[in-house]
């Protein structure tokens, strides 16, 4: 029998919510039906840009934000079951994760907290369907780190390869990259550091473009050999997993505290070395035989060119095996939205350092 589910996601790069129709079925891997990318309001992405550089909000509003993001996540819920023609009661369950306004995997008793807006509520209310969201905090709740929680879908999505290979690299490239390391009967992961989230904002405040695109700007510019290598010190690259982390970390207000080239292109030429050497290194701990690339950061060929030129082993898009590279997270979503649905535990031990597999997130009815 074979059910269908929606994901939902905005990531930090704050570039639209993702959004996935997937089949799933017992003993096969999900299934792509139908995607999209639904646009943000432009006021809504300058709030969410400003609140990544100052993490501080009022009351009323983090509710507004609650408010709009509800609204914007339905109204993308509501698009792609126009666009894939079916009707609300055909899917069984929405996995929503949110925006993420905070992350922070440690604040008192190694316990941390992670925060998203765009209330689950609002969007079983005006789709119809049942909404699973807030994954995170149970994590958490464990003594998990809360993130990252693809590497337990790629296991899934990907199971079949590691059966030829061995052993595989999943690198997801957002605004922030992580990994996952596939063995026939093992996945381990965490995050790495800067994706295209700093790209992103240079382009945004210095270039009047929302990203550099298939890297061409960081092509034409050149590496600050001294400030990659004083980027590189940061602790959070030294740390051992399970480690995550987010835009709270890595923004303008982080680079700015260093002595920047006077060409945008150079700091993009720089940072995009510096998301490629980082991601090279974990592929290189992990002694992976392959390295697949999902996320946007999949689709930015300097970036791609930087990582294969570091590398002995291949590095290939999802796509050579079929699955848009853009698409996963919102699957992932989709996934987690399922798997709450039927209350099955989710085994982030290894990836998060959660004390046990646990059932993510709550569930909200329409």
């Amino acid at each position: 029998m074979t059910q269908l589910a929606i994901g939902l996601m905005s990531g930090t790069s704050l570039d639209g919510i993702d959004a996935a129709l997937v089949e799933f079925s017992t003993n096969c891997s999900p299934k792509l039906h139908h995607f999209l990318t639904f646009p943000l309001n432009p006021a809504l992405t300058e709030s969410l840009h400003a609140l990544n550089l100052n993490p501080t909000l009022s009351l009323p509003a983090l509710a507004q934000l609650q408010l709009d993001l509800g609204l914007a996540f339905s109204g993308a819920a509501q698009r792609l079951m126009q666009q894939a023609h079916i009707k609300s009661d055909q899917v069984k369950i929405i996995g929503s994760h949110g925006q993420t306004i905070f992350h922070a995997p440690h604040l008192t008793h190694h316990l941390g907290m992670s925060l998203q807006v765009g209330h689950p509520a609002i969007i079983a209310k005006r789709t119809g369907i049942a909404v699973a969201g807030d994954f995170r905090v149970d994590d958490m709740a464990l003594g998990g780190q809360g993130a990252p929680l693809a590497p337990a879908f790629h296991q899934v999505l990907f199971q079949d390869i590691p059966q030829t290979l061995g052993k595989v690299a999943v690198v997801n490239i957002g605004g922030i990259s992580n990994i996952s390391v596939l063995t026939p009967n093992q996945v381990t992961g965490f995050d790495i550091g800067p994706g295209n989230g700093l790209m992103d904002e240079v382009c945004q405040r210095f270039l009047q473009c929302d990203y550099d695109q298939n890297g061409d700007l960081a092509r034409a510019g050149k590496v600050d050999e001294a400030l990659l290598q004083q980027l590189k010190q940061h602790p959070f690259f030294q740390q051992s997993p399970p480690k995550s982390t987010g835009k709270e970390t890595f923004n303008l207000n982080w680079l700015t505290r260093f002595d920047l080239p006077q060409q945008p292109q150079d700091l993009l030429a720089t940072l995009n070395r510096l998301t490629a050497d980082l991601i090279a290194d974990a592929v290189k701990q992990s002694e992976a035989k392959e390295v697949y690339l999902c996320g946007g950061g999949a689709l930015n060929a300097t970036l791609v060119e930087n990582l294969q030129a570091t590398l002995a082993v291949p590095v290939k898009p999802t796509q050579s095996l079929g699955i848009d590279p853009m698409a996963i997270e919102a699957m992932l979503c989709a996934w987690l939205g399922w798997q709450r649905l039927q209350q099955i535990p989710i085994d982030l031990t290894q990836i998060t350092g959660s004390g046990k597999p646990a059932i993510l997130g709550g569930l909200w009815l329409p």
